[in-house]
């Protein structure tokens, strides 16, 4: 927790604006939710995937708070930068990109992480038994997603530590392989 409120005073020093540093703050922790939760999947059992284990619902929760601090910072985003104007919007994801379309995909990110929350939390049997194409499909892009946002768009620390945080994950994933199942293995 110290460390927490560490980095978010450390970035709200240097943010050059507050508007800036709670949107960034509100990246950072959402993707530090996200690797959470990704981390944890990766050791779940079929029992968890139910979210009936201490190990499911850690998982669970930390999937859930991801998708939320995510989709709070995309508000904060759209009110500090981009003042509730999608056309502005586009034309940052233009400058930053070349592709002002690349905001749709990020609409769409947003979207599928709020489902898949939501779907983990009001069936959770359900989607326990979902299809194991469909999980990876859904991470697959997620990932994608933020790679591109951490890695290729941003610079300096940021950079870095989401590079740090990737390769873990990608060990944690060769480690677990074999030993874990996917949520569709619970039949």
């Amino acid at each position: 927790m110290g460390s927490i409120i560490a980095v978010a005073l450390a970035s709200a020093i240097l943010a050059s604006n507050f508007g800036d540093g709670q949107t960034r703050n509100m990246i950072r922790l959402s993707l530090a939710w996200y690797a959470a939760a990704l981390g944890l999947m990766m050791f779940m059992r079929p029992a968890d995937w139910p979210a009936q284990t201490r190990l499911g619902r850690a998982a669970r929760w930390c999937w859930t708070w991801g998708a939320a601090c995510f989709v709070v910072h995309v508000l904060l985003a759209f009110h500090y930068f981009h003042h509730w104007s999608h056309t502005q919007a586009f034309e940052h994801t233009r400058a930053v990109s070349g592709v002002g379309e690349g905001l749709y995909v990020s609409y769409l990110f947003t979207c599928l992480w709020v489902a898949d929350a939501s779907f983990w939390w009001l069936a959770p049997r359900r989607y326990a038994a979902r299809s194991v194409w469909l999980d990876r499909l859904l991470h697959g892009f997620m990932l994608f997603m933020v790679f591109n946002g951490t890695v290729v768009f941003e610079t300096g620390p940021i950079r870095w530590v989401s590079l740090v945080v990737l390769a873990v994950l990608g060990v944690m994933w060769m480690l677990s392989r074999g030993t874990v199942s996917s949520p569709s293995e619970i039949r």
